[in-house]
């Protein structure tokens, strides 16, 4: 059976961004909850045609598909209010969209007799109205009972999103938390990242905005080449190349001038100098020269 019937039980930009993508696919979205009538209303309206309450447990009776789309910390919380109050009926499948947690956090929808499920996008949403632009083509990774997989799948695809497979899954925590560590090093830590070489330029004296314009062709290059090329062929500069004098001279700069880079910039070189010999451009004794020059040998 293809669930049609959804109530969204957390109104902010994924909840939302979901709600508008199903109810487009044809499902029927009858309600979403929120803690506030503004902010339930706010994305009833967003989404149309939907109620907005303040009451997750009657929003949750009135569907066959329930997801739980509120901040991870209350994710367990509300599943059991919801199951304390007897709106879980028999059959329910009963989705929250974590990254960083398994199906555990629904057992209270189990044992009231639904059927639980986990769909995270690969995804970085800033807001709902960005969430329908980028949700559609993003890979999920999907976690379900068997009874709810099918399910699962069909919303899946009905937000035309793509199943990542993953045959080394292992259902519980650590799969979940390796899960969602890979989507924090390439979008979080990217960030984090940008900040970091943006410090080169305001060692020496660059506004940080102005040298973000400057950098932001750079990445954007990157992007390019690695949605093209795929990695490691990607991989462009020094330690590519295997020119061990420009890695040498950053560090001695570094040392001089912003001694506080050296330790990251050392991690990432280890990093990169492996990818490189993954792509086949340094021999492995280059690859020993380097190792031993960011390991301060």
């Amino acid at each position: 059976m293809t669930t049609k019937t959804v109530a969204i039980i957390g109104a902010g930009r994924v909840g939302s961004a979901v709600g508008f993508l199903l109810r487009r696919a044809g499902y029927a979205v009858d309600a979403i909850a929120s803690r506030t009538e503004e902010s339930a209303g706010k994305a009833a309206e967003f989404i149309g045609s939907c109620e907005a309450t303040t009451d997750a447990a009657r929003a949750a009776s009135q569907a066959e598909l329930v997801f739980i789309t509120t901040p991870d910390r209350t994710i367990k919380e509300v599943c059991e209010k919801i199951a304390a109050a007897g709106a879980f009926k028999p059959g329910t499948v009963v989705i929250h969209m974590s990254g960083a947690h398994s199906l555990d956090l629904l057992d209270a929808a189990q044992t009231a007799g639904g059927y639980r499920a986990v769909l995270h996008p690969l995804q970085s949403l800033a807001s709902r109205e960005q969430g329908i632009k980028t949700l559609p083509g993003s890979y999920f990774r999907i976690e379900a009972d068997p009874e709810a997989l099918q399910t699962a799948k069909d919303v899946v695809k009905a937000l035309n999103g793509v199943e990542l497979v993953m045959p080394k899954w292992k259902p519980g925590k650590d799969s979940a938390a390796l899960y969602h560590a890979g989507a924090v090093a390439v979008s979080n830590y990217f960030v984090a990242l940008v900040d970091y070489g943006l410090k080169f330029y305001e060692a020496l004296g660059a506004d940080k905005q102005e040298a973000l314009k400057a950098v932001l062709p750079l990445i954007k290059g990157t992007l390019h080449n690695i949605e093209t090329l795929g990695i490691p062929d990607a991989l462009t500069g020094p330690i590519m190349r295997g020119d061990t004098q420009t890695v040498q001279d950053h560090l001695e700069a570094m040392h001089k001038r912003t001694p506080e880079l050296v330790g990251l910039y050392k991690e990432l070189a280890r990093q990169t100098i492996a990818v490189a010999r993954e792509k086949g451009s340094i021999s492995a004794e280059t690859a020993n020269e380097l190792l031993k020059l960011v390991a301060g040998e």
